[in-house]
């Protein structure tokens, strides 16, 4: 490594030396074997000499993490906790699996999230001897976002996002990934930047990288579930289940009154319009008109079946004797 790179670099800060490398790595530079210093034996039976067994040993450290597998047969993935005695560190890309238990949603329903994080030691001294576990800081710092982010949303609306990511519906391919980005991805791969309570203007170190040598790459939430036992999963769907039912039966509902309303309306204008022309009669043609008004009212009520009109106080010879007067009237003119 040549003294200019060796001046813009904290000390075992793994980096980029390949083709295209921004840091000016040129020629045999850029390749593997140009750092690797060990005798052509050693190399050809693939071992490190460390030192002598009673002086110097390989550093061992507890970890633990979770590592997902699929399903073959039904392809879910399946968390695998692990905890042993570790003596190496990936500086390569690597998917951990960071589970989230008990995530009240906005609607207050208890959920557990699966959220799968590819991660990169940037700097592996720092990532062992900062005095923290690196695992589980990160960890820390992803969950409450999960949290966070799981509160923001109601669960019919968490599941909904769940089911289209990737999907068609009422939602857009386009807008889901919008808000499974900026809303759930982006902010945890920042989280290696800036942590949740600093800000630009905080003392260094900040964020993952700077505190702890650890770089998220990626950030992916792969299912959401009801937590609690079985039986308390069983009562929070019946829970949400009846949520929703009275969700769909009030919408029903309001459907139907706005309908029955505009429906009444209508009727009421008719009514209106017919009443208008009635009295128009009656103000023309007087008691023969109103005579008339009330025909035609009860020939109105008379229509559809099981309709029963009571005839009484001889309305035709109203109408008659109404006609006669108006006849004599126009004899007297």
């Amino acid at each position: 490594m040549g003294k200019r790179v060796e001046k813009v670099l904290q000390k075992w800060e793994v980096i980029y030396h390949g083709k295209g490398n921004k840091y000016g790595f040129e020629g045999a530079q850029q390749l593997d074997d140009y750092y690797d210093d060990r005798p052509a034996l050693l190399k050809y039976l693939g071992l490190y000499w460390v030192g002598w067994p009673w002086a110097n040993s390989v550093y061992v450290y507890p970890f633990e993490w979770n590592e997902t597998s699929t399903v073959k047969e039904t392809g879910e993935e399946k968390v695998l906790p692990r905890a042993e005695p570790t003596d190496f560190i990936y500086v390569a890309d690597f998917t951990y699996a960071i589970t989230t238990s008990g995530a009240e949603t906005k609607d207050r329903i208890p959920t557990d999230e699966l959220t799968l994080v590819t991660v990169a030691i940037r700097n592996p001294y720092r990532a062992l001897f900062s005095g923290e576990d690196w695992m589980r800081r990160i960890t820390s710092a992803i969950n409450r976002h999960v949290r966070n982010f799981v509160s923001s949303k109601g669960y019919d609306e968490l599941i909904s996002l769940a089911e289209k990511k990737g999907a068609g519906g009422s939602v857009s391919v386009a807008e889901t990934s919008n808000i499974w980005s900026s809303e759930f991805s982006i902010p945890i791969i920042a989280l290696s930047s800036l942590l949740s309570d600093e800000t630009e203007d905080s003392p260094a170190p900040r964020g993952l990288h700077d505190r702890y040598g650890v770089e998220i790459r990626t950030a992916d939430l792969q299912s959401v579930e009801l937590s609690g036992s079985p039986e308390a999963k069983r009562q929070h769907l019946e829970a949400v289940t009846k949520k929703y039912t009275a969700t769909q039966e009030a919408a029903a509902e309001t459907i139907k009154g706005q309908a029955k309303a505009a429906v009444v309306q209508m009727m009421g204008e008719k009514e209106a319009h017919a009443l208008n022309a009635r009295l128009k009669v009656i103000k023309e043609f007087g008691d023969a008109g109103m005579t008339l008004a009330g025909l035609d009212a009860i020939q109105e009520s008379s229509k559809g079946p099981g309709n029963t009109i009571i005839w009484a106080n001889d309305p035709l010879g109203k109408l008659g004797r109404a006609l006669l007067e108006t006849g004599k009237g126009g004899e007297k003119s």
